[in-house]
């Protein structure tokens, strides 16, 4: 990115330092520790969505924010930017409370780093997948403020800010189910269409946060979207719960004459988890779980404590691990499959090159978890716009996190790139940018675009995206997990840590009523399986560090 992208970050601002504003915004813990990518829908809940195509004209005396992507960091934006500021009626203090609204192509919200839980039945769907209609209600009339669940902030910051205070109550939030066909920066309109109509509908904004994540695509390899199931969203996610049953019942028949093979590509935080709790699903020696990757080590980018115990872990179980290797190609099985079980359908051979060479994989079951791409064809529409990008597809962003071309344009998560080295595509990141992204949109809509606060001395007021890694957390199967949080000082695995894990999700769910179900429910659960000999292998001792 050009040096002038920098501009931004002005060094006598008068507002607080972001180590004051993070300890503000990122109190729990727990909203720093989804390892997982930024996601994504649902009915209208306001007069915004329409049936008949056409377009919705903003309100001229109300400020109208969009939001494309309701993951980690669009449903956090979603629901900080009711609690800051604004005001019931155009004051000096503040611009007229805004509409906001939030346009995803799904119905529900998923909490990767609980989906394989949802898989068997260790959580409920409500927990990790809630509409955003639940999401979003009360949003706007002081109730929540982001996803950890915070209270409204907007009067602290306006204190260390050294503002006037004034309601930040009377935001109309909604959201909107439709596909983005594209982005019209220049005229300020982002074009959509949904299932209701067949025509394309446009909406216009006053400023608009692009949050639409990134997706695993399977298109680079041949053969692999037809053999391969990737697992990044709850549909997937129901798809494998329904492959598994199939498998049950194919071994407990005997129709296995050799062993199964559970083939699964990507040895990020996902592959390792889905891999240790497949294991731990099955206990079974007719069972053979294998981890592809073509990284040099699982786990790379993990904490050092969390990576050691991802690997012991994947040892002890017995998963078969091959780094350095490459997909090649997903070809049939060499045996005639029409007419026979679902389960002989989905074999294949994976061919995959290694150092040695290529070699080919009998695969009865093949999952992929790598591969995330801003570019995946469910984000085509955001393509389909002038904004600038790199070669991965990212858009380009000051470090202020909006579009210098277009200053109300901002980008956050796995879509966006506001430096020359990308951030982690974790949820922690996506959700700290959430934050910053609200604040510039309020400061942008206050004193006007970059330009304007430039000429007014007033550019300090955008504050720059500064990451503050919190921590991680990974499940190693159900009954074990591991914990590296406070940049080390904290450590913990086995049985200890998967309970801590579970109860900081149910910390960080949105609403108080959540919480408590998630708590309760996730407490029943664990319990239940626990009752029920549900850990099937050997966890290993809590370690403090």
């Amino acid at each position: 990115m050009g040096r002038g992208n920098r501009s931004a970050a002005s060094s006598g601002r008068r507002f607080p330092p972001m180590h004051v504003i993070r300890t503000i915004l990122l109190l729990p813990l727990a909203s720093a520790f989804a390892p997982a990518t930024s996601q994504a829908g649902l009915r209208s809940t306001s007069a915004l969505q329409s049936t008949d195509g056409g377009t919705h004209e903003r309100d001229p005396k109300r400020p109208h924010i969009v939001i494309l992507g309701g993951g980690f960091g669009g449903i956090n934006a979603a629901l900080t930017l009711p609690t800051l500021p604004w005001s019931e009626g155009a004051t000096p203090n503040g611009p007229l409370a805004p509409k906001v609204t939030l346009i995803d192509q799904s119905e529900r919200f998923v909490f990767l780093p609980l989906l394989y839980e949802l898989c068997v039945e260790d959580a409920s769907l409500d927990e990790v997948a809630p509409t955003f209609s639940s999401l979003l209600e009360g949003a706007g009339r002081g109730g929540l403020s982001s996803l950890s669940g915070l209270p409204d902030l907007s009067q602290a910051l306006l204190r260390f800010a050294g503002e006037k205070s004034e309601s930040g109550e009377g935001c109309e939030v909604s959201f909107l189910q439709g596909k983005v066909e594209g982005i019209d920066a220049p005229n300020q309109r982002v074009v959509y269409s949904t299932s209701a109509s067949d025509g394309i509908e446009s909406i216009e904004y006053d400023a608009l946060i692009v949050a639409t994540g990134s997706e695993i695509s399977l298109d680079a390899i041949p053969g692999a979207s037809r053999y391969a199931l990737p697992f990044y969203t709850v549909d997937q996610a129901l798809e494998l719960k329904r492959r598994l049953a199939l498998l049950d019942a194919y071994i407990e028949k005997g129709s296995a004459s050799e062993k199964v093979n559970v083939v699964v590509v990507g040895g990020g935080y996902s592959g390792v988890e889905l891999a240790l709790n497949l294991i731990d699903r099955f206990a079974s020696d007719k069972v053979e779980v294998s981890l592809v990757h073509r990284g040099e080590q699982v786990l790379e980018y993990a904490t050092e404590h969390n990576r050691n115990a991802g690997i012991e872990g994947l040892e002890s179980a017995g998963v078969n691990v091959m780094t350095s290797t490459s997909v090649v190609e997903v070809l049939p099985c060499d045996e005639e499959t029409t007419g026979t079980s679902p389960v002989e359908q989905q074999k294949c051979m994976l061919k995959v090159a290694t150092k040695d060479g290529e070699k080919t994989l009998p695969t009865t079951l093949l999952l992929w978890t790598a591969g995330a791409t801003p570019t995946s064809e469910r984000n085509a529409g955001v393509r389909n716009s002038v904004l600038p990008r790199d070669v991965m597809g990212r858009i380009l962003t000051s470090p202020t996190l909006n579009v210098p071309e277009y200053p109300n344009v901002f980008a956050i998560g796995d879509c966006s790139r506001p430096k020359k080295t990308p951030y982690p595509g974790t949820a922690q990141v996506a959700m700290q940018m959430a934050t910053v992204a609200a604040w510039n949109i309020y400061a942008t809509l206050v004193y006007g675009n970059t330009a304007d606060l430039k000429m007014s001395g007033r550019e300090s007021k955008l504050l720059p995206f500064k990451f503050l890694n919190l921590g991680e957390m990974m499940t190693l199967g159900s009954g074990d997990a591991t914990i590296s949080t406070l940049g080390g000082l904290v450590e913990l695995s086995g049985p200890a840590a998967s309970w801590l894990r579970r109860w900081i999700y149910a910390v960080r769910m949105p609403t108080p009523k959540q919480r408590l179900v998630a708590g309760v429910d996730g407490t029943g659960r664990k319990l239940a399986r626990g009752r029920a000999g549900g850990n099937r292998r050997e966890s290993k001792p809590v370690d403090w560090k």
